[in-house]
This record gives C-alpha cells, structure tokens and sequence, in this order.
C-alpha cells in the first residue's frame, strides 16, 4: 500500500511542471553558487605566494561552503515540496478517499514523506556532476564530499517531516509553506542563540536543540550517536504529529 501510494505522489509531481521547475531552478542557483566559489577559490590561489597558496583548503573554502549553501536553499524548496502535500487534498476534500480505504495515517504520512523526499534526491543527484567538474581540473580532495551529502540529506528529512506537520494542520498551501518556513528559520535562531548565551547551560541545550549545530558536525565528518538520535528523533517527533493531526477527523 504504502508503494502504491509512493508512486501516485510521484507521479502527482512529475506529472506538473512543478516537479521540473523546481529541480530546474535548483539546479540553476546552485550551478551558480559552486561556480563562484570555485572561480574564488582559484582567484585566491593565483593571488597568492605559492608557498602560502597551499594554506588555502580547498574543501574548506568550496565544498563545504557549496552544500551550506545548499542546505540555505532547502529553506525556501523543500517548504514548495511539502506545502501540497496534504494541504491541497484538504482543498479539494480528496483526502476523504484514503479514510475511506483500509489504510492507515502513519502510511499516508510515510508515504508523502518519502515522495517528497525522492524529489529532493532528484535534485540533490543533479549536483553529482560537481564533483565530475571538481575531478577534471585535477582537484583529488574529496575528504568530505559523502559526509556533505549526509549531512543535506538528513537536513532534508527533518525539513520534510517539518513540512508534512505543516501541510497537516493547514488548509491552505501559501500558509503550511509559510509556517514550514518559519519552523526551519527558528531552528536555526535556536542555535545562533545557544551561541550568544553566556550561561555554559543554557547555551548547551540550545546548541543541542537547534538544528544548524548537528548539520555542522556531519557536515564536517563527526558524526555522533547525539546526531544521530537528534535527527531520528525530529523525524519521528513531527511525523508523528503529522499523524495526530491527521486523526482528529476521528475524535
């Protein structure tokens, strides 16, 4: 069931430009973005002593400023991606249909999650030709190109199920896209705010909250059993609020 649901969301976006204009546009900014960096990153280089150039991480300065970047891109597509998801099947009360099934909230809730996510690894992929342009001018640093892309991924997925609670308790698309939105840019204040807090403690349980701290470690290779259950844990959290939200046709 949860396959076959799988495929109709799949198939509800390719089936729009929304799918295509989406990727198309990521693709774009973020063509954009890799080659400044890349073209700074050589400026940088030339402009220097050569026995200072080598001072210059290329790693530093391009791929792991790349995929922060992309993950400040997220803020704005992934809120576009899950914005429909339930919030237009309230609109049209098409939504009546699954209750009218055998299936289950938590399967309607995973399945448009996973959809959502497939459309994001669809753009994500669409950056694997960076890494092929990275190789071809003779750059062999690629210490924490999979851990970047762990660490947008995981970003993604916590977005999503952001995304999915959002569209869940909205009628309307502009409105869950908003409040996705607004959720993602408050993770990331928790953390600016765990850094601006003088008090050891306070600071602690907000670096540990916020998302932006735990993007930042797997982003750069450290990843630990904290990360790991922070994420599962956003995950399941809004997920299952999702679901809740969901259910309170029946209470």
């Amino acid at each position: 069931m949860i396959w076959t649901l799988w495929k109709k969301e799949m198939e509800s976006y390719f089936s729009t430009p929304l799918a295509y204009v989406l990727i198309g546009l990521f693709s774009l900014i973020s063509g954009i973005i890799f080659f400044n960096l890349l073209v700074s990153y050589t400026d940088g280089i030339q402009s220097m002593p050569p026995n200072m150039a080598e001072q210059i991480s290329f790693v530093e300065e391009v791929v792991l400023k790349f995929f922060a970047n992309v993950n400040f891109l997220f803020l704005i597509f992934i809120p576009l991606i899950t914005m429909k998801l339930f919030s237009e099947e309230k609109r049209l009360e098409t939504i009546d249909l699954f209750w009218l099934s055998p299936i289950k909230e938590w399967q309607v809730v995973l399945a448009k999650g996973l959809s959502a996510l497939g459309l994001v690894l669809a753009m994500l992929f669409i950056t694997g030709v960076f890494p092929l342009v990275i190789w071809g001018v003779g750059v062999r640093d690629f210490s924490l190109l999979g851990t970047s892309y762990l660490a947008v991924s995981l970003n993604a997925c916590a977005y999503i199920a952001l995304g999915l609670f959002c569209s869940s308790i909205s009628g309307n698309q502009i409105i869950a896209a908003l409040l996705s939105v607004l959720g993602i840019m408050f993770l990331w204040m928790i953390t600016w705010g765990g850094h601006l807090n003088s008090n050891y403690l306070v600071a602690e349980i907000f670096t540990y909250i916020g998302i932006t701290s735990h993007f930042e470690r797997v982003l750069r290779g450290i990843l630990g059993t904290q990360d790991i259950i922070y994420f599962a844990s956003f995950i399941f959290i809004f997920s299952f609020l999702a679901v809740k939200s969901l259910g309170r046709r029946n209470w």
